[in-house]
């Protein structure tokens, strides 16, 4: 799998540290199971992160991205010391499925537009995980962000602000940024989002569409 777009590496220091809220490590924690390059960062992190408390005081044991998602599904911190293997989920939406305990056909999909279903998974402290999924070709509303935004590619692939976003890539949006996705024609799309706050859309048909799923 060739992934061109990757979270900031702000992101993938605080991801080694453990200060990520429960939402930005599943997505991280999935993007770093096909992304060999964000793995080696945030293996660096690790590493001197461990240095520096070698020299201070016994170090905590590291975390593999496994180990966070069985911590976030306890709804535990990053440090709660739980052990998992790496590499045991080999593919996207095997690895969500895994942390939902059903299949993604047993959500409760929602109606978002034409061609579009979102599917809420999470909604705490203003943070929200969701699922989307659209047709091929579907255009998404047009709207920015109220605070972070990071988008994870499970399955086809979509075109936002001149680029080209696939299996694995990552969208890291913010406050600044004002997009308007097109799902590529290739086949449909799956994505798994977390986002600070609700979105802002600019139509007025979305912002009514937007009380009823609560995105």
């Amino acid at each position: 799998m060739s992934i061109s777009h990757h979270p900031d590496l702000a992101w993938l220091l605080d991801f080694a540290a453990g200060n990520l809220s429960r939402g930005t490590e599943l997505v991280l924690s999935a993007h770093l199971t096909v992304c060999a390059e964000c793995r080696a960062e945030v293996a660096r992190a690790e590493s001197f992160g461990a240095r520096l408390l070698a020299d201070a005081a016994p170090a905590a044991p590291k975390l593999s991205a496994q180990d966070v998602l069985l911590a976030a599904k306890q709804g535990a911190s990053a440090s709660a010391g739980v052990t998992r293997s790496r590499g045991r989920i080999r593919d996207l939406e095997g690895f969500v499925s895994t942390w939902l305990e059903c299949s993604l056909g047993g959500l409760a999909w929602r109606w978002g537009g034409p061609g579009l279903r979102m599917a809420n998974l999470s909604r705490s402290d203003g943070e929200r995980i969701w699922l989307l999924h659209a047709k091929p070709g579907t255009v998404l509303p047009r709207h920015t962000h109220q605070g972070a935004e990071l988008t994870l590619v499970l399955k086809g692939g979509y075109f936002s602000r001149s680029e080209i976003y696939s299996t694995g890539d990552v969208e890291d949006a913010d406050e600044e940024t004002l997009h308007q996705p097109v799902i590529t024609t290739g086949g449909e799309c799956l994505c798994l989002a977390v986002t600070e706050g609700p979105l802002k859309f600019s139509g007025l048909v979305p912002r009514l569409v937007q009380r009823l799923i609560k995105i």
